[in-house]
């Protein structure tokens, strides 16, 4: 009873005023709760949508005389036994992996294609027909305090589940230590351990908004995963052309504060930057026909392959204001990276 007290203490606590000590008006407006998320089993049901399609994924390594195995998580995205998980899970098994499903099964697997600037990598198991399939999402609309469940093997404890709440929905890689990256990261504070990579990252309806990619090693609370926006664009490419060609434009960029947009800081010399007149100071309005809000929105569409990318900038006046700034439409040829 005591229990149940609680709960209706914290379910008032979120739905209305009382429990937070506020008064109540003469006539209070109806509570804005979502009845069909706001009931006990709300995390059990998204999970139980996803799980069936989440795998274990274990591989032989060996690095000079020593031999080992790497062990992590994945999830199934066709019937026919195509897997994503993460690059690193998997680059030490380029001679065959074991996939358990859910109810047990133990498939061979093999890798399709792996690309280690994503750290994503395509599984197709050997005589897979008739498989359970995780539904794809969209992270475009995530926002902090979004509720997220991760799915996955941590510590090769299969089918488990933990759960939490968006922390941060685009952290920048040079953020966590990699100086050199241009990924974002979705921050959550459900635990993602040794085991998890490559593990779905699930909404409330138990659709894959992200990939469990790694935590902070010196706390806890601090995990990260690869937007599925992103994700999803490189594993179309693996799956097509065995291979990810990212354009290259030749341009260093900057959030501004407050969500103000992106700046450009540099643009190396004879790129396709500046071949298409984009400079320093130039303020990314538009990227190949979409608003740019920040960084992530630029990096989305450099994920995937274009023969011209559209872009149209707000370039500052003489003296360095953005107040009379022009708007300049460009037309960047990018170079093929991969």
């Amino acid at each position: 009873s005591t229990a149940r007290a609680s709960a209706a203490a914290w379910a008032t606590g979120l739905c209305g005023g009382a429990a937070l000590g506020v008064a109540a008006a003469a006539e209070p407006a109806p509570a804005r709760c979502d009845a069909e998320y706001l009931r006990r089993n709300f995390v059990a049901d998204a999970a139980a949508r996803a799980l069936p399609a989440v795998v274990n994924v274990a591989s032989s390594v060996a690095r000079g005389w020593q031999r080992g195995v790497s062990a992590g998580s994945g999830f199934l995205v066709r019937a026919d036994g195509i897997v994503v998980t993460n690059a690193h899970v998997v680059s030490g098994g380029r001679n065959g992996c074991v996939v358990t499903l859910a109810d047990g099964r133990k498939l061979g697997a093999r890798v399709l294609a792996l690309d280690a600037a994503s750290d994503l990598a395509v599984l197709k198991c050997d005589g897979a027909r008739d498989l359970p399939t995780c539904e794809i999402g969209s992270s475009s609309a995530l926002r902090p305090g979004d509720f997220v469940v991760a799915l996955g093997s941590p510590l090769n404890l299969t089918n488990s589940v933990t759960a939490g709440i968006v922390s941060n929905v685009a952290r920048h890689g040079s953020e966590i230590g990699h100086v050199q990256s241009r990924a974002e990261y979705i921050q959550t504070d459900a635990a993602i351990n040794q085991g998890n990579s490559g593990g779905p990252l699930v909404d409330l309806d138990g659709k894959v908004i992200g990939i469990n990619t790694m935590k902070a090693a010196t706390a806890d609370g601090i995990s990260f995963a690869i937007p599925i926006d992103v994700a999803w664009a490189v594993v179309r490419q693996l799956l097509q052309h065995g291979r990810v060609a990212r354009p290259y434009v030749g341009i260093k960029m900057q959030a501004l504060p407050l969500g103000g947009g992106v700046q450009l800081v540099q643009v190396a010399p004879d790129s396709p930057a500046a071949r298409a007149d984009l400079r320093a100071g130039d303020r990314l309005v538009s990227f190949q026909g979409a608003p740019v809000r920040d960084v992530a929105d630029v990096l989305a569409k450099l994920a995937l392959k274009a023969d011209r990318i559209r872009v149209t900038v707000a370039r500052p006046d003489k003296g360095g204001s953005y107040r009379n700034a022009r708007l300049i439409d460009a037309e960047v040829v990018p170079e093929e990276r991969t």
